[in-house]
């Protein structure tokens, strides 16, 4: 990004929460532009190039972005610096994951940190009209506490994940569809395998689900920077060590549980998803 780039013609505001993949997609789409021209002309490098520029493309923009990057985008899309960056995993680091700050990757090895890839709410795709929320990218992030369901894993078509690399650059994004590459290349431009991912089934929690009053308690968390609450009252902790804690309890229990204990322990709807998932339901637990 070193050459200033042009205002947009058509300027797009970001939702409440969104993440920066799903702010360039709408943007695109809302410009009738393939997405490849709206990033370049946002100033974005192209892979496939050769020069010392390249070394410094991450593996995915929403992770984080540089000074200079923000700028750019901020100029041509007239957002605010502050909001471009609340579009990125940046927003979150040092409370919710680790970045390293040189390779802007996710550390997985802490905070299960979720390193690519989105869960997501398919009745928040549809009430949005495709729109992807960045707390979806969390590896903290399994339920939906506004509709109450558990999130989706992957697309129940291709059974992929999603939001795993960029979509074709060739295509026009098509908003809550699944982006992934078609299992069978055309000739054609291609948005993606092009489910309608409002469509995946996600399992319906009743309100007051030990589920959600767990995700409702993450995200407390994450969002106040903070936990003060049981063990942490007397003496709040700074969410990363709390979300540590917690990740160091789950990880052990995970690793120690019986063959066959899970129906047992989990709250029962959770446990027989488990045990026999739909294509694209969420039944793992947190950074997984």
């Amino acid at each position: 990004m070193t050459a200033v780039p042009r205002t947009l013609p058509i300027r797009l505001d970001p939702l409440p929460g969104e993440a920066l993949d799903s702010w360039l997609d709408a943007l695109a789409e809302r410009l009738n532009t393939p997405f490849g021209e709206v990033k370049a002309h946002l100033g974005f490098p192209v892979r496939g190039r050769s020069g010392n520029q390249l070394r410094d493309i991450p593996p995915d923009w929403t992770i984080a972005l540089r000074e200079q990057e923000t700028a750019a985008v901020a100029h041509a899309s007239g957002l605010a610096p502050a909001v471009i960056t609340a579009m990125t995993l940046a927003h979150y680091d040092q409370r919710a994951l680790r970045i390293d700050p040189e390779r802007r990757h996710v550390n997985r090895r802490v905070l299960w940190g979720r390193a690519c890839g989105s869960r997501f709410c398919p009745v928040c795709l549809a009430d949005s009209g495709g729109r992807w929320k960045l707390t979806w990218r969390l590896g903290w992030s399994f339920a939906c506490p506004t509709h109450r369901r558990l999130l989706a894993d992957c697309c129940p078509h291709c059974e992929r994940v999603q939001r795993e690399r960029p979509r074709s650059g060739w295509a026009i994004p098509q908003s809550g569809t699944c982006g992934n590459p078609p299992s069978r290349p055309s000739a054609e431009p291609s948005g993606g395998c092009g489910f309608d991912l409002t469509q995946t089934r996600t399992l319906q929690l009743p309100s007051g689900h030990p589920a959600l009053t767990a995700q409702d308690r993450l995200l407390e968390i994450i969002d106040s920077g903070t936990a003060a609450f049981g063990t942490y009252s007397a003496s709040p902790e700074p969410a990363q060590n709390a979300l540590a804690d917690i990740r160091a309890i789950g990880g052990r229990v995970l690793a120690d549980l019986p063959a066959g204990a899970l129906a047992s322990l989990a709250p029962s709807d959770i446990a027989e998803e488990h045990l026999a998932p739909a294509p694209g339901l969420s039944t793992s637990f947190p950074g997984c």
